[in-house]
C-alpha cells in the first residue's frame, strides 16, 4: 500500500496511506489531506489509484503542484518521489509502482482522470480520443467483438478496434479492455470492488482474455468473443 510522508521545515507532521482510489488534498476540511495553510487551493490536487500506480493531476490549483522541483500538471508518481504543495513536502512511498509510464498505464490515465470530470454514463461511453489518434490495432490480427448484455438481456455488439476500451460506471466500478500483440487483456481501472471475469474477480493485475469469457463490469454483463 502507497503511503505518504508529509514534512514541513524538515519537521514530519504525518503518514497517510492512500487506502482508496481516490485521494483529495487541500484547503477544504474534508479534503483527505487538509492544508489549511496560505497558498493551497480549496481543492487543489488529487492522487488517483490504478492497480499498483498512482497519479497525481494538479486541479486547476492558484499555485501549482511540484513533484522533484519540477511543476507538474499530470504525473504518475514513482517510489520517493517529492509532492511539494504551498512549502510542504509530501513524498511517495511505494515499492510495488513500476518504474517509468508504458503505452497502457498512459492510456489509462487519460481515460480515467483526465475524463473523470464528465457525467457517469453506462458501459462504453468513454471514447478515448487519445487513444484512438495513438494507434490503431494492426491489421491481420484477429478483431476480438464484446456482446453487451444490459438488466433486460438485450445485447448489442462492440468491435474492439481500437488499442484501449474502457467499461463499466465512473467513480463506480471501471475495467479496460486492451489489445496487446499477444492477445487481449483485462484490468482493474476504478473502484473498490474489481470486475469479475468468468466468476471470480480479476484483483488488480491484467488478465488474459479468450474467447467466450463473461465479464461482468458496471451494470452489465460481457460476452468476449472473436469476430
Amino acid at each position: 500500500m502507497a503511503k505518504l510522508i508529509v514534512s514541513q521545515n524538515g519537521t514530519v507532521t504525518e503518514n497517510r496511506f492512500l487506502n482508496d482510489a481516490s485521494f483529495t488534498i487541500g484547503s477544504l476540511p474534508d479534503s483527505d489531506l487538509c492544508l489549511a495553510i496560505d497558498g493551497v487551493s480549496r481543492s487543489h490536487a488529487r492522487i488517483t489509484s490504478i492497480g499498483n500506480d498512482d497519479f497525481l493531476e494538479d486541479l486547476g490549483s492558484t499555485n501549482g503542484t511540484v513533484v522533484n522541483g519540477q511543476p507538474v500538471t499530470r504525473h504518475i508518481l514513482q517510489n520517493d518521489d517529492v509532492i511539494e504543495i504551498a512549502g510542504v513536502q509530501i513524498r511517495y512511498r511505494n515499492h510495488k509502482a513500476i518504474d517509468g509510464p508504458s503505452f497502457d498505464r498512459t492510456m489509462i490515465i487519460q481515460a480515467s482522470v483526465l475524463e473523470r470530470n464528465a457525467p457517469a454514463q453506462p458501459v462504453g461511453a468513454y471514447s478515448l480520443a487519445t487513444a484512438k489518434k495513438a494507434s490503431r490495432l494492426k491489421k491481420g490480427g484477429r478483431l476480438g467483438l464484446i456482446r453487451a448484455f444490459d438488466g433486460s438481456r438485450s445485447s448489442r455488439e462492440i468491435e474492439l478496434s481500437e488499442v484501449l476500451h474502457v467499461f463499466g460506471i465512473p467513480g463506480k466500478q471501471l475495467a479496460v479492455i486492451n489489445s496487446r500483440p499477444h492477445g487481449y487483456f483485462i484490468t482493474h481501472v476504478e473502484g473498490k470492488t474489481p470486475a469479475r471475469l468468468n466468476g471470480k474477480s480479476i484483483g488488480h493485475e491484467p488478465r488474459p482474455l479468450s474467447p467466450n469469457d463473461t465479464i461482468e463490469v458496471g451494470d452489465e454483463k460481457l460476452l468476449f468473443l472473436f469476430k
